[in-house]
């Protein structure tokens, strides 16, 4: 009976620093001067229906301008104020710091 001898799967790691995972945190965790990606908002209904018709979705890059009692961000070139409360719910992904 003759053998059959299969090639070996060679496979590259294709671990970057770029495709590494990103650590998530509450948007009320972030400091002025630090710009982040919107990964989830986890808020009541209506209030996730108006942040999304305010531009603040999934996938969009923000810039927080004041991160004292309420938060000061620009979202696609508008100043948007909102509070603790509805920050905490935010799930974001740090792209940069000031």
């Amino acid at each position: 009976m003759a053998t059959l001898s299969l090639p070996t799967l060679q496979v590259a790691d294709t671990t970057t620093a770029s495709s590494a995972p990103r650590v998530t945190r509450a948007l009320n965790s972030c400091g002025a001067g630090t710009r982040v990606t919107v990964v989830d908002i986890d808020c009541a209904g209506d209030e996730a229906c108006r942040l999304r018709a305010l531009g603040l979705c999934e996938g969009t890059a923000v810039n927080v301008i004041d991160a004292r009692d309420a938060m000061l961000l620009e979202v696609r070139g508008t100043r948007l104020a909102l509070g603790a409360a509805l920050t905490a719910g935010i799930t974001v992904q740090l792209v940069a710091r000031a």
